[in-house]
């Protein structure tokens, strides 16, 4: 009777490694090229803001497509930081940031901040769930750069 089940139990590891780890690590390869990818639309996006000190409707709106057509639906925030200085009590100037809603003019010194979130888990995170029972945090990034002109 043990030697029905140790054969059952082998034959149950073996599809495991045979077939569930090949699977898992495409599924992972993947899910890092869509990251990569989705990384670099941001940088793009920042780079294209720093140098031109502008960000037009059809730019974002392109942004908005590169970043949830690489495999998944994606949610991006763009967020602009104006430089404010202001005197302080010595003589001095105290630089601070402050967050507006106008993302057609730029200055020079202005922070941009992208966050790009997931919308929903990738396939590699569902197979992982449903084969290791892991639950990987979903897609979650953000970047920012300062506006050059």
């Amino acid at each position: 009777m043990t030697d029905i089940i140790n054969k059952i139990l082998g034959v149950v590891i073996a599809f495991t490694l045979l077939v569930g780890a090949p699977l898992v690590i495409t599924a992972l390869q993947k899910d890092l090229t869509m990251n990569r990818s989705v990384l670099n639309e941001m940088t793009n996006l920042i780079d294209k803001v720093s140098d031109n000190g502008r960000l037009s409707e059809q730019d974002l709106s392109e942004f908005y497509v590169n970043i949830s057509s690489h495999g998944m639906a994606m949610d991006g925030t763009i967020s602009r930081y104006m430089k404010v200085v202001n005197p302080d009590a010595a003589g001095g100037t105290v630089t601070s940031y402050m967050l507006v809603d106008d993302h057609k003019h730029w200055n020079t010194g202005d922070i941009i901040k992208v966050r790009v979130r997931a919308v929903d888990f990738s396939g590699a995170q569902r197979l992982q769930n449903y084969l290791l029972r892991l639950t990987p945090p979903k897609f979650d990034q953000t970047l920012a750069g300062m506006i050059r002109k």
